[in-house]
Formats: C-alpha cells, sequence, structure tokens
C-alpha cells in the first residue's frame, strides 16, 4: 500500500519542477519519487570520513595544527574548564 508525502514548495520552485518533469516525460509524482529513489541509492554508499563533525570543520584555528576531531574537543574540553 502507498503512502502520501505532501510537501510545500515555493511557486517558482514548483513550476520549475513541474517543467522539468514534463521535459522528460514523466508526471510530477514520478519525477519526485524518482529523485528520492536516486538519492537513497546513491546515499547507501558507505563513506568514511575522518572528521565527523563537519559543522565544527574550518571554525577553529589549530595553531599549526590541523582540526581534527581528537584536538577541537579537547580545546572545546580546556575551554569548558576554563583553561585558555
Amino acid at each position: 500500500m502507498t503512502k502520501v508525502l505532501t510537501i510545500r514548495l515555493a511557486p517558482d520552485l514548483l513550476g520549475k519542477a513541474e517543467a522539468r518533469a514534463a521535459r522528460i516525460g514523466l508526471t510530477r509524482a514520478t519525477y519526485v519519487r524518482s529523485l528520492i529513489m536516486e538519492d537513497l541509492a546513491s546515499s547507501s554508499q558507505t563513506t568514511s570520513r575522518k572528521f565527523a563533525s563537519e559543522d565544527l570543520a574550518g571554525m577553529y584555528e589549530g595553531n599549526g595544527q590541523p582540526a581534527t576531531n581528537v584536538i577541537v574537543r579537547r580545546r572545546l574540553h580546556e575551554r569548558a574548564a576554563g583553561k585558555p
């Protein structure tokens, strides 16, 4: 049994999506389903990330050291402990 997914899109984005679907001969729903399936297929490949905290990448100067997880965590711990 299929389920219904409702999303809100800006009118210009919806127009572009509908136009793209029409150009490739798909309905809007089929086009969106194909995008989801493609994304899920590509994301199933495992990736190896050395720096897991990507939101922190580049936010801390390493004083000549690379800003790795270990160094960033140590510096955050030191900052929380009140060490300069």
